[in-house]
């Protein structure tokens, strides 16, 4: 049983609402109810105002943990009837600033009918109306049944949650006997799985908010209460407005140049995808690995970290000097680590805001304080290491690396010329592709078979593709903590009766990590531009989240006009479910593009046979061959089972995506994420997204290539975002009005490639229409730059009719007069954007 006071107050503020998960599941049963008869006596009076869900809370922590934490679970809402009030009352604080951003509902609800509405409904920028949608009660996993849905009166007509309150309860029993109760990690991710879609508040209050949210950030809060109590001269107090709180965000700059910087391009190509996989992953890794420390130093738990993704991060910290110098200290030792290792290219700006459970209220406003001061932090890199950043080397280097520009480390005649850490990268790329599990561990050393490992840090990862090889490494060495993680997927605990050693958590994570293979052999871009139909091309795709400072900061303003509900818990929540999309259900997408091997002889037809070569060695060439579906064709459930992802992730995770691929399956890609991103952020017109896409050659550096694609991102935001540039041009997703959008254009591409490939027009004719435009507009999208002359463009686009004499002339060709009406009145509507469709044919019929 635990008798530490700061693990009793971790896990009691964790578990104290776990009553109302088995409440309501309890509640679908008949007859008497589920807890134990000595918690049928009491009354308001002995657990409170609303807090009858404690006698179920109790109820269920009695066994595994012990007296004290369900008497602090029980009396949560009234600490005076507690064995121990003091702790009690830190749980109860938590509580309720956790869960300040509730909004009295118009009328009470019936808990069981009432799911979790989508925190994207809340969002609201210039204004703009939202409606409500809700998330089905499931338990978390990869697939289309968490999209939210329109909370209409057809969709919730005959609305009963009874039946999957109690099928999920059952479920999470069964898997919480099967874990380690007292390893607060492991506890947490099961919470996760099974409580971020059942609503924390539904009684009285709005349902925006999930369980594992709300109990999360409790658990983060109590735990920073209990330790500001601990370690300071002025003790806690009862008092919202006393700054208990640290509120911490990190910003690793320098990413973009450190993942595709490239002394010596020709030289590097050699491993160059692995390469950049693996410095992507490595800064996922490296933010994590800082973050992991920092809370290890802190006395925090991983409850404490409300958001780690793309180089950023946010803690929840106690407001002591204690924590305040472990701070500082930490960051000047970060960036002396950046400066020896990586030349100062990489700069940890870590800052932080002191908060009261007022404050909390707005936490958004608390963030754009923070990022106010990253933006000064960041004018003054590297301030407290000077003399590190000038020193001068007295190093004779043999040579320079083809990668980074530094000199090489133990460089030997024949090897490749580039340096260990480049190395590290290469390795770790490949480590990471299709990986099953990811193993962290703790330790002053690095062990054996580690992918990554910083020995300031003194944490390690490593990727593993079977479970055996998984128990291996952790019976290896029993006297190491490590965690491990399951890959796109939430079925964790089934390895834990095949673990002997103790000291052992396990979770889940979702992780973009997909590259296309067959059979295990990695495809090289020059085999994924070859996959293409037409030409050999390859497209990289570069997309993010519009104006995501403001959703964070002013995205809830609307819903009170003190503007205080973008609480801790409702950043929390947005934060969770932007990166379980791009993390976990990119990886759902992904698997819409696929090609296939082995078809079988009933399908052979039905495919297009491309030729692939490998090199073994420098005289032997091994061809393997897949196989793209015809366009229409269907196949047996047999041969779809052998299909391949011709997706490549290179990034994905928080707000932002890098993938690359077949140039035609890129493109229609960005077409499918954006139209399921927009479902997943219940339409909201206030959450959208921009994406950039470069199509190249398979031999340009795909460096530089990653570059023009963030490039063409730039100029999709500059000219007022929620847009798309491709083929030079620049477009909203959707049309509007005469105003055409990358939809409908890529609809009518694909509509003329069909006329061309089937001889009903000649490609001359579709070759023609680019060439009348241009012939007859002076239009030139790419000196486009800002929103307003976008616009412009697109009204001057629209206003030019100087090309219909001569287009009318050309599709008389056309012998099918059907045909001929057809394409004069759609031909019409797309004229001023007639590049796109007319590249996609021409690229695909080459």
């Amino acid at each position: 049983m635990i008798n530490n006071e700061l693990e009793i107050v971790k896990f009691s503020s964790l578990l104290h609402d776990i009553g109302k998960f088995y409440q309501r599941a309890d509640n679908v049963r008949s007859g008497s109810k589920m807890y134990d008869s000595r918690y049928d006596k009491l009354t308001a009076d002995d657990y409170g105002q609303n807090g009858a869900h404690g006698k179920w809370s109790a109820d269920f922590v009695r066994d595994s943990y012990g007296d004290e934490i369900e008497d602090l679970v029980l009396h949560h809402h009234l600490p005076s009837k507690s064995i121990n009030p003091k702790l009690c009352g830190i749980v109860q604080k938590a509580d309720h600033h956790s869960s300040a951003e509730r909004i009295a509902s118009d009328e009470k609800q019936e808990v069981l009918d009432t799911p979790l509405i989508s925190i994207f409904s809340r969002i609201a920028l210039n204004n703009s109306e939202t409606d409500d949608y809700y998330i089905p009660l499931e338990k978390l996993d990869l697939n289309d049944s968490l999209y939210p849905k329109e909370t209409t009166n057809q969709a919730m007509d005959g609305w009963n949650l009874k039946p999957d309150y109690e099928r999920l309860w059952n479920e999470f029993i069964n898997e919480f006997k099967l874990i380690d109760a007292e390893d607060f990690d492991t506890v947490l991710a099961l919470l996760k799985k099974y409580t971020s879609t059942i609503p924390s508040a539904t009684y009285l209050s709005e349902s925006d908010v999930s369980l594992y949210d709300h109990a999360k950030t409790t658990a983060a809060l109590a735990t920073c209460r209990y330790l500001f109590d601990r370690d300071n001269e002025n003790k806690l107090t009862k008092k919202d407005d006393q700054d208990c709180y640290l509120v911490v965000t990190g910003d690793i700059s320098g990413i973009q140049k450190f993942i595709y910087r490239i002394s010596s391009p020709q030289d590097a190509q050699s491993g160059m995808s692995k390469r950049l996989r693996g410095r992507s992953i490595y800064i996922t890794l490296l933010a994590e690995s800082i973050v992991g420390h920092l809370i290890n130093k802190l006395d925090l738990n991983s409850s404490n970290i409300l958001f780690c993704g793309g180089g950023r991060f946010t803690i929840i910290a106690p407001n002591t000097s204690k924590a305040i110098d472990a701070i500082e200290e930490f960051k000047e030792k970060i960036n002396l680590f950046f400066i020896k290792n990586f030349n100062s290219e990489l700069y940890l700006s870590l800052v932080y805001e002191e908060s009261s459970g007022l404050d909390l209220k707005n936490f958004g406003k608390i963030l754009q304080d923070l990022n106010s001061k990253h933006f000064e932090d960041k004018k003054h890199k590297f301030s407290q290491n000077l003399d590190d950043v000038f020193k001068i080397e007295d190093v004779n280097y043999k040579e320079l690396c083809a990668v980074c520009g530094n000199g090489l480390i133990n460089y030997k005649e024949g090897d490749k010329k580039i340096c260990t850490e480049c190395a590290g990268h290469e390795e770790l790329g490949q480590a990471v592709a299709n990986s099953r599990y990811m193993i962290k561990y703790e330790n002053d050393c690095e062990i054996g078979g580690s992918n990554f490992f910083i020995d300031l840090l003194n944490i390690g990862y490593i990727f593993k593709k079977s479970k055996n090889d998984v128990i291996k490494v952790i019976n290896k060495y029993p006297e190491i903590s490590f965690t491990v993680y399951i890959l796109n997927s939430t079925d964790f605990t089934y390895l834990i009766d095949e673990v002997t050693s103790e000291n052992v958590s396990f979770d889940f994570k979702f992780l973009g990590n997909n590259v296309p293979n067959i059979k295990g052999q990695p495809l090289y871009f020059e085999h994924l531009a070859k996959i293409s139909k037409g030409a050999n091309k390859l497209g990289v795709l570069k997309m993010d989240v519009d104006n995501l400072g403001k959703i964070f900061s002013n995205g809830f303003n609307h819903l009170n006009e003190d503007n205080n509900f973008s609480s801790i818990s409702r950043v929390s929540s947005l934060s969770f479910y932007l990166d379980l999309f791009f993390s976990g259900l990119i990886n759902e997408i992904v698997d819409e593009f696929k090609v296939f091997i082995d078809p079988c002889n009933d399908c052979a037809d039905k495919f297009d046979e491309i030729e692939l070569e490998f090199e073994r060695d420098e005289d032997t060439i091994i061809k393997k061959s897949v196989y793209r579906l015809k366009d229409g064709a269907e196949i047996c459930d047999k041969c779809m089972e052998n299909a391949i992802s011709t997706i490549y992730i290179n990034y994905s995770g928080g707000d932002d995506l890098l993938v690359l691929g077949p140039y035609d399956d890129i493109i229609k890609f960005s077409e499918s994420f954006q139209s399921k991103f927009k479902k997943w952020t219940a339409d909201n017109d206030s959450i959208n997204i921009s994406a950039g896409i470069n199509i190249s050659g398979a031999k340009f550096p795909i460096g530089k290539a990653a570059i023009l694609a963030d490039d063409n991102l730039e100029k999709s935001k500059e000219c007022g975002k929620n847009k798309i540039t491709l083929f030079n041009e620049i477009l909203s997703w959707k049309s509007n009005g005469l105003q055409k959008g990358f939809y409908d254009l890529l609809d009518f591409a694909e509509e003329l490639e069909s006329y061309a490939e089937n001889k009903k027009i000649s490609m001359g004719i579709v070759y023609s229409l680019l060439k009348i435009w241009e012939s007859r507009s002076n239009v030139k999208s790419i000196e486009i730059n800002n929103e307003n002359d976008w616009y412009n463009d697109v009204n001057k686009r629209i206003s030019k009719r100087a090309y219909v004499p001569m287009l009318k002339y050309k599709l008389r060709l056309i012998s099918d007069r059907t045909l001929r009406n057809e394409l004069d009145k759609k031909t019409m509507k797309f004229m001023p954007w007639i590049k796109v469709p007319v590249s996609w044919v021409s690229l695909r019929l080459r």
